[in-house]
C-alpha cells in the first residue's frame, strides 16, 4: 500500500528557495536562534533545579523581558501569553 504517514510539503519539499545570499544570512540568524533558547533551556534547567520545598508538576520556568524568571502554569506558558 505505501507508506500513509508521509505529509504533503509544498511544491518544492519544503524547502524554501533562497538566494545564496540569503541563504547565508538565513543561517547566521538560524545559528543565534538556536544558541539563544540553549542558553535559555540551560538556566531554566539550573533554576527548577535550585527550587527546594515547591511542587514542580505542571510547572515551567517563564524568563521575563527584565531577564529574570518565575515559575507559572505549563498551560500559560507555552504559547507565551505570559508578560
Amino acid at each position: 500500500m505505501g507508506n500513509t504517514s508521509v505529509t504533503y510539503r509544498g511544491p518544492n519539499g519544503g524547502k524554501q528557495k533562497l538566494s545564496v545570499k540569503a541563504r547565508k544570512q538565513k543561517q547566521i540568524t538560524d545559528r543565534k536562534s538556536a544558541d539563544n533558547r540553549k542558553e535559555e533551556k540551560a538556566t531554566a534547567q539550573a533554576f527548577r533545579r535550585n527550587i527546594k520545598n515547591i511542587d514542580l508538576e505542571g510547572k515551567d520556568v517563564h524568563h521575563r523581558p527584565d531577564k529574570s524568571m518565575v515559575l507559572v502554569n505549563t498551560k500559560t506558558n507555552r504559547g507565551h501569553h505570559i508578560v
